[in-house]
């Protein structure tokens, strides 16, 4: 959604007898200007001088629009993290709808550090400047590539210079980022995981059941299979071929407040897993760690390490699902 901007990123609030305009900053704040361009914090409230009609329409619209775009903000912060997390590529066309000609998409794009993909492959990376214009790395223009796949450039993809050219470049023109990623802690798979199917870093960790829920459902996993009395020990999400899923100790739904036990993770190939089963999902289903991508292993460990950041215990694994 354009939230009704233009393509200057302004939208203009008729009172009749005079007007104003609110445009959306870098930082996705609403700037107000009067007639005579001062800034004044918040639209004025209706006046007698003012069209009754047009000044009650526009107010209104207006504290519409501070609501919607915060809801926004926060949606599109939690789909852009799914981007990087998953490796989606867009076409170049499409890119440049969707975040130089939208107003809101494109104050995202102009805080985040892009790359050109090739096969799956980062060849180059760039930035997309606030005056319609790309940089690279070193402040040189980019060339864009009308034939190129765009996608968030992770961490991970930078040597440990570039990361630092890219956050000073930031820096220098005083920009923060939307979602977090040069700052984004990175994960490895350990030698030790390499042949596993299973990832047990969180194994036995105790924290409250309705957390754990709460916070994987919000970022769109899902409850497992639902036995009698509404019982589930599964949460899962499926990404293109592959699906993740987080085994614990098992809730009941509507009693998901007690502490429960954190167990293993497993990867698996969406398609061979029937998910309305309460079977175990078989070993010839399973991904090995070491066939993960890089990224997405790294993304999964992220996201865990935060949804089960306030746990204060961890038991032995596995001898605690006993």
């Amino acid at each position: 959604p354009n939230l009704e901007f233009n393509e200057q990123m302004e939208r203009v609030f008729d009172y009749g007898s005079r007007t104003f305009v609110v445009s959306l900053t870098p930082s996705l704040e609403l700037l107000i200007t009067d007639e005579a361009g001062k800034k004044i914090k918040n639209l004025p409230t209706p006046a007698k001088k003012d069209d009754e009609k047009k000044a009650k329409e526009a107010y209104e619209a207006y504290k519409l629009l501070k609501k919607q775009l915060k809801t926004v903000v926060t949606n599109q912060k939690i789909r852009l993290e799914q981007a990087l997390s998953n490796e989606r590529l867009w076409s170049a066309t499409n890119w440049n709808e969707l975040f130089v000609k939208n107003p809101i998409m494109h104050q995202f794009a102009i805080g985040l550090i892009w790359g050109h993909y090739e096969d799956g492959k980062l060849k180059e990376t760039f930035r997309y400047m606030e005056d319609g214009s790309f940089n690279t790395m070193d402040e040189d223009e980019y060339e864009w590539n009308e034939e190129a796949m765009i996608g968030l450039v992770h961490p991970m993809e930078l040597s440990k210079e570039e990361l630092e050219v890219w956050k000073e470049q930031l820096s220098d023109y005083e920009i923060t980022q939307p979602i977090e990623q040069l700052e984004r802690e990175i994960y490895r798979i350990t030698e030790e995981e390499k042949e596993q199917t299973e990832l047990t870093r969180f194994g036995g960790k105790v924290l409250n059941g309705l957390s754990l829920v709460n916070k994987l459902l919000s970022l769109g996993w899902r409850r497992g299979e639902i036995g009698d009395g509404g019982w589930y020990k599964t949460l899962y999400k499926e990404d293109g071929i592959v699906g993740v899923e987080l085994e614990f100790s098992g809730v009941s739904i509507g009693c998901e407040g007690e502490d429960v036990t954190v167990y293993g993770v497993q990867f698996y190939k969406v398609g061979e897993v029937v998910r309305d089963r309460y079977d175990k999902i078989k070993q010839e289903c399973l991904y090995s760690l070491q066939e993960i991508s890089p990224r997405y292993f790294s993304e999964i460990v992220l996201l865990l390490t935060k949804v089960t950041a306030s746990s204060v215990e961890q038991l032995d694994y596995p001898e605690c699902k006993r």
